[in-house]
């Protein structure tokens, strides 16, 4: 599955201390490139959005193949947000109930291929237009882990800048063991990243500007009482957490301090019309 953001995956790994929101199902891939600023703004010249039918099960947010559209299945307003404006859903406030609990199907595709921060862009661009959705951006000074270079320096391979690829990040949990890939993956946005998977957010303070190719492998840690599908979760395989490994694997560190955290306060929001 591609390029996606599930509800039901998320749910399903609410027991895995924060990591719910980084699986899919078995995987999980969200955007890892840098907007392209020299281009006009990506435009979605086909879009429609519907609520989902009851029946509808499903609640994923993704990116099909070929780089020119978004679609959406059975997601509240919200989790589409998290995934248009790249902010974990407790960045969010404000809003009436309904964005939390009513859900949406959207198909849109673009007049031409784009990189995966374009066609975000584009999606946060059609929820202003068809939900009269107007933000407003606070950037508060909070409680956070922040990024650095391990005092031996990065280990991340460069990405080929002749590679024009931006796969999304993926994510494989299998056997207690969470596997991270991505190509073509700049610092701000891997902080994001992290940021899903921990109970505070992620400050990139790396000072690294450059593209990387990433991967990591650690066994995420469970709350005391966790259960997996009403089940005590087996026992956790031996591996590093995830502090140990972006040390030991990538040459980063994590630690916290303080640093600037953006939110996002839903000032206007309204149900779409029928279109």
């Amino acid at each position: 599955m591609r390029g996606c953001l599930s509800n039901r995956a998320g749910n399903a790994l609410a027991a895995l201390s924060a990591v719910s929101a980084l699986c899919a199902g078995p995987v999980f891939r969200i955007h890892a490139q840098q907007q392209t600023h020299d281009k006009a703004p990506l435009v979605f010249e086909v879009a429609s959005v519907k609520p989902t039918p009851p029946d509808e099960r499903r609640g994923i947010v993704h990116q099909p193949p070929g780089n020119q559209s978004y679609e959406a299945i059975g997601a509240p307003l919200r989790m589409i947000m998290t995934v248009a404006y790249t902010v974990t859903d407790r960045q969010i406030s404000g809003g009436p109930d309904w964005v939390n609990t009513e859900r949406w199907n959207i198909e849109a595709k673009a007049e031409r291929r784009g990189t995966s921060d374009e066609l975000h862009d584009a999606l946060a661009r059609l929820l202003e237009e068809r939900f009269a959705l107007k933000i407003r951006r606070e950037t508060r000074d909070l409680p956070a882990y922040l990024l650095t270079v391990d005092k031996n320096g990065s280990k991340m391979p460069l990405h080929d800048p002749t590679d024009l690829k931006h796969e999304p990040i993926a994510g494989r949990f299998q056997n207690g063991e969470l596997s991270l890939t991505g190509q073509n993956v700049m610092m701000n946005y891997f902080a994001f990243f992290l940021s899903r998977a921990l109970p505070l957010n992620v400050v990139d303070k790396t000072g690294l500007s450059d593209h990387y190719d990433v991967a990591l492998h650690y066994v995420p840690e469970l709350p005391a009482g966790a259960r997996v599908n009403g089940d005590a979760p087996p026992p956790q395989p031996d591996g590093p957490d995830i502090f140990t490994a972006l040390r030991e694997q990538l040459g980063l560190r994590l630690e916290k301090g303080r640093g600037p955290v953006e939110y996002l306060v839903i000032e206007r929001v309204e149900r779409p019309s029928e279109n």
